[in-house]
């Protein structure tokens, strides 16, 4: 049956070409399609847990105040602290507050942001900066500007700037900082502010031990709920606990990406199978009267049905495979390469540091999805297909009818 199979593909072969060609096309779409739209999910996702943390402590009043940057709204890290002395994994305090940078006679408005040097690592600096070097966290009064701000002011490594600002009781506040280095993130916005050591900014804002933010990065994400619980319980009261996809933007992209990855699913899956579907029955439809031939020469039903199911296997399974090796190809390198969208995101908040170069998202489980999908979806249409046709009388076949 096998050596039957294989005779009856190369029989025809333009026809076995365009079937194959027309399967890999729809797996092909199929694999770049979800390649594609996991990968934005999973941009989000990290993005957004790098710059809220897994877990989030603030004020109760923090989300109030978190636009206008009003410093007033903190908390006092060493008391979180004293809760987490089973914690596996990073926790760190961040300051974000309002400023003016001035350089000689020029000035900028620009956000300040205050952190620890586990940031280094986190927020990953080491792909954003393009010139100096990060903060060196044994020395003082060191500061890492955006690119926005070193364009506007004209300012080089080494030089230094006075940054003005008032303190967590209104009061005026300035100190001078020499400038280690330059970044550029993807995100506009977040090119128009600077980085200081924590230690520094709470000099700044007198704001001894004291953070706008905390956050808890668990070696074991799946242990956050956990570690959001103890810390409900033992500061629920004066302090707010979230978790990262109940934060912001983060909360609204973490309730519809499983509807949106769900209906881009059905829709690439369902026009590929579309596809799949009208080629596969459109080479069944063809063999009418072969049908017909076979059953005057004495082959039984459930013989020609099989047949052409193991032809239709061959094919489909075949056409799969070269579908996810070529859709696979293209996602692996997207998903090294990146594809670079521009200076589009100018007026992104900068509550998110999204990406302007989105990196598909490979997956073996997705190439094996791909592979059954058009596997089996090609058996199964050629069954549905020919099992009418080889009920009717051979003579019926032979006319076409």
């Amino acid at each position: 049956m096998l050596k039957i199979a294989f005779r009856n593909i190369f029989r025809n072969k333009r026809r076995s070409f365009l079937t194959v060609v027309s399967t890999m096309i729809g797996i092909m779409g199929v694999i770049v399609g979800l390649g594609w739209v996991y990968g934005i999910e999973r941009m989000f996702t990290e993005e957004g847990k790098k710059l809220t943390g897994i877990v989030r402590v603030t004020a109760h009043d923090f989300q109030l105040k978190e636009k206008s940057l009003d410093i007033s709204s903190n908390i006092s890290s060493d008391e979180i602290r004293k809760y987490l002395r089973d914690f596996d994994g990073t926790a760190i305090g961040r300051i974000k507050f309002g400023a003016m940078i001035f350089s000689g006679d020029k000035d900028e408005r620009a956000m300040g942001i205050g952190i620890e040097k586990e940031d280094r690592n986190i927020i990953g600096f080491d792909n954003f900066i393009y010139e100096g070097r990060f903060l060196d966290f044994e020395k003082d009064n060191e500061i890492i500007i955006g690119s926005k701000v070193k364009e506007k002011l004209g300012l080089k490594i080494g030089d230094s700037v006075t940054v003005l600002t008032f303190t967590q009781d209104k009061y005026i506040s300035a100190l001078n900082y020499k400038i280690s280095g330059f970044y550029k993130m993807d995100n506009g916005r977040l090119n128009r502010s600077f980085y200081v050591t924590l230690k520094d900014a709470q000099y700044l804002l007198d704001m001894n031990n004291m953070v706008t933010e905390f956050l808890l990065y668990p070696k074991e994400e799946k242990n956050s709920e956990e570690y959001k619980k103890i810390l409900v319980s033992e500061l629920g009261k004066n302090y707010l606990v979230k978790l990262w996809s109940e934060i912001g933007i983060n909360e609204y992209m973490s309730s519809v990406f499983p509807v949106v990855k769900f209906i881009f699913t059905l829709i690439l899956s369902l026009l590929s199978g579309i596809g799949i579907t009208n080629t596969m029955m459109m080479v069944v439809f063809e063999r009418r009267k072969e049908i017909g031939v076979l059953k005057s020469q004495g082959m039984r039903n459930s013989e020609i049905r099989n047949l052409l199911c193991l032809e239709g296997g061959l094919i489909g399974s075949f056409a799969s495979f070269l579908g996810i090796v070529t859709g696979g190809g293209i996602v692996y390198y997207f998903s090294v390469k990146g594809i670079k969208l521009g200076e589009v995101l100018e007026t992104v908040s900068d509550t998110i540091n999204i990406q302007s170069t989105i990196y598909m998202f490979f997956s073996w489980r997705l190439l094996i999805f791909a592979f059954l999908f058009g596997s089996i979806l090609s058996v199964f249409v050629t069954f549905m297909t020919v099992t009418p046709e080889i009920k009717k009388e051979a003579v019926d076949n032979l006319r076409n009818k």
